[in-house]
């Protein structure tokens, strides 16, 4: 279990096993990946992120079902991925989305960026391919369109949840 720590204006406040209805404060957990620690930080709209944004992700939901896919060597997870050089932030967006989970979300709304600080691991260097200070911004929004679903890239299925069941799935 990961425990989410809420920042208030003394630090560290009380920790929590749910990020449900933290959307506008700030949170931190330090992750453990596969490259080293990476402290990764909650920044609710309208508070700046860092720079550069690497990646996009949305929340998509078609009625009252979350759609997910699945991802090779990300596993089941919301739609998204990494902004391409030269490309927009809502390009990269809809482009991800029509990739992984062959769907077209009209209008996204921006939640927040999530911050991925490398300055906690050691081993961290340039042959890691990211930047020691990045965002990825978080997304959601309502799937005006429903594509035919074609297992291409990296994505082996997609998947329509009912929103209120994900915290048990």
């Amino acid at each position: 279990v990961v425990v989410f720590e809420r920042i208030g204006v003394g630090g560290v406040g009380e920790s929590r096993k749910s990020i449900a209805g933290w959307v506008d404060e700030m949170i931190s957990v330090l992750a453990h990946w596969p490259t080293g620690p990476v402290r990764l930080r909650w920044v609710p709209q309208p508070k700046k992120y860092s720079e550069p944004v690497t990646a996009v992700h949305c929340f998509c939901f078609w009625g009252e079902q979350i759609v997910l896919v699945d991802v090779a060597r990300r596993g089941v997870s919301i739609p998204g991925g990494h902004v391409e050089t030269g490309e927009s932030r809502l390009d990269c967006l809809q482009r991800e989305l029509a990739e992984e989970a062959c769907i077209v979300v009209n209008a996204p709304v921006l939640l927040g960026a999530v911050e991925c600080d490398h300055s906690e691991n050691p081993a961290f260097g340039p042959s890691l391919g990211y930047p020691r200070l990045a965002s990825q911004l978080l997304y959601a929004g309502a799937a005006n369109r429903i594509l035919p679903f074609v297992a291409k890239h990296e994505t082996s299925r997609r998947i329509f949840v009912p929103a209120l069941k994900c915290p048990e799935q």
